[in-house]
């Protein structure tokens, strides 16, 4: 995705006349976003937070004519803030066909600073490593025919599991660093009867050569097709924290597909023993190791049953 930030008086009049929603830098080379006010509204509302600015109910001029626009100034001008809001650009108001409302426009606002935020350094190492993992596994289910599987990829944090395939069937992908296929469970994931778990061991291994998270992301956007989807890896790529200046870590592809194991929940090990009532929050570390795996062939065929039958 590449678009070219211009200052105003570099966009033609008929640009300005005829597009609802424009990209373009301001005065001190900040990049903006005028989306066109559907109504002739002069009352400013102003707001900030740490990374967007924004005027709603604004009038400017163009070549003496009168616009009334909202307007939304992002306050860095790094590569990565200009990746982010380029994808905000394409994905949130891109798509606008008509001019908004300044209420329209705050229901917008409201997701927009997510996109933004980046992760504390003592937390982002987990996160991209395990991003990395559920992108990766996306990735090889799809390319070995699983074609809907992005579709059913979360897209929040408080879902319980990374993707869910229906009511019954659900996919928990465990990312480890090193030789190890010990992963950490809650207890819940393990023992539930009610859903079918399929659990996905990933083993990655550290490489200057190898793909990086960013190269994942870029693969993962190639073929994502609908705006929801790569709005939400936008929001996952921030919280990453990258960009083209930082690409994130980069482990071996071969060696990750080679290593790579599926696994009912059922047939791991865990504790045998009832939970007394009020106990909650029970995780324990699990040597996936000591199970018996599913062959990937079979696992894929599987998936694709699952999928098929999810779209009859």
């Amino acid at each position: 995705m590449v678009h070219e930030f211009k200052y105003i008086a570099e966009i033609s009049e008929k640009t300005f006349a005829e597009e609802n929603v424009l990209l373009f830098l301001n005065e001190e080379g900040m990049p903006c976003i005028f989306i066109k006010n559907s109504r002739l509204k002069t009352c400013p509302q102003k707001g900030r937070t740490d990374n967007i600015e924004y005027q709603l109910n604004s009038v400017i001029y163009k070549d003496e004519k009168p616009y009334y626009v909202h307007k939304i100034v992002c306050l860095k001008n790094d590569e990565y803030s200009r990746e982010q809001f380029a994808i905000v650009y394409e994905y949130l108001f891109g798509s606008v066909l008509e001019p908004k409302s300044d209420f329209e426009i705050h229901c917008l606002l409201n997701s927009l600073e997510s996109f933004f935020k980046i992760t504390p350094e003592k937390d982002l190492l987990k996160i991209q490593t395990g991003i990395y993992g559920e992108l990766l596994f996306v990735l090889f289910a799809y390319e070995r025919g699983a074609k809907d599987i992005l579709s059913k990829y979360h897209r929040d944090f408080y879902s319980k599991h990374d993707l869910e395939l229906d009511e019954k069937n659900r996919i928990e992908i465990k990312t480890s660093v090193g030789d190890k296929r010990i992963h950490h469970f809650s207890h819940d994931q393990l023992v539930r009867r009610d859903l079918n778990v399929f659990v996905v061991s990933i083993l990655l291994e550290k490489s200057s050569e190898g793909v990086t998270l960013k190269g994942l992301f870029d693969k993962v956007h190639a073929i994502a097709v609908e705006s929801d989807q790569v709005l939400w890896f936008g929001n996952l790529k921030g919280l990453c924290g990258v960009s083209s200046v930082n690409e994130g870590p980069a482990f071996s592809w071969d060696k990750a597909i080679q290593d790579i194991r599926f696994y009912r929940s059922e047939a791991l090990p865990h504790l045998e023993t009832t939970i007394p009532n009020g106990v909650t929050g029970i995780s324990y570390d699990v040597d996936c190791s000591m199970a018996e795996p599913i062959g990937r062939d079979a696992f894929i065929t599987e998936i694709q049953e699952l999928l098929a039958k999810n779209k009859e």
